[in-house]
């Protein structure tokens, strides 16, 4: 049967031949989209992890300059209490973030940006959290968006 298929000359193509292709070509779309996923979502990962960086070097220059004046208890009461320092360094983050990557495209969206502080005895630990809305369309149509949660964790050492 494989050798009629093969020195069959006419052109034409059996129903089972048709609906092979057809079920390679719907696999690979399905391929190709879990991999564009994976793909946005460790796009995200990193320039989120960069600005992380960013975070860490400005609270670094913050403690640097308050341990150098001996008020590092100001700079940790500061940091803990003080709503507006918490509030413009997580402004700076999701403003650096949105000038890095696209916040919202035709491919996916994202939404509940947070950046959480934390404080311990000797270090600042803060959060990056978000829901990346992944916009699925195949095949002529749309389906309904896949959620990935995305979270990062950083943080830095106040020991002097």
């Amino acid at each position: 049967m494989i050798q009629r298929f093969i020195r069959d000359e006419r052109g034409d193509l059996s129903c089972f031949t048709v609906f092979v292709i057809l079920g390679v070509n719907m696999v690979l779309a399905f391929v190709l989209l879990f991999a564009t996923v994976k793909i946005n979502s460790i796009n995200i990962r990193n320039a989120a992890k960069m600005e992380l960086n960013n975070v860490s070097a400005r609270i670094y220059a913050d403690t640097f300059h308050s341990q150098r004046e001996a008020n590092l208890d100001s700079y940790m009461q500061d940091l803990h209490f003080s709503r507006a320092y918490q509030e413009e360094l997580r402004s700076d983050f999701i403003n650096s973030l949105e000038d890095r990557i696209d916040v919202e495209n035709a491919s996916y969206d994202l939404q509940n940006i947070r950046l959480d502080f934390h404080q311990y005895e000797d270090k600042i630990e803060y959060v990056f959290s978000c829901e990346a809305r992944f916009k699925i369309r195949m095949f002529g149509s749309g389906f309904p968006p896949i959620t990935r949660h995305i979270t990062l964790t950083g943080s830095h050492y106040t020991k002097y």
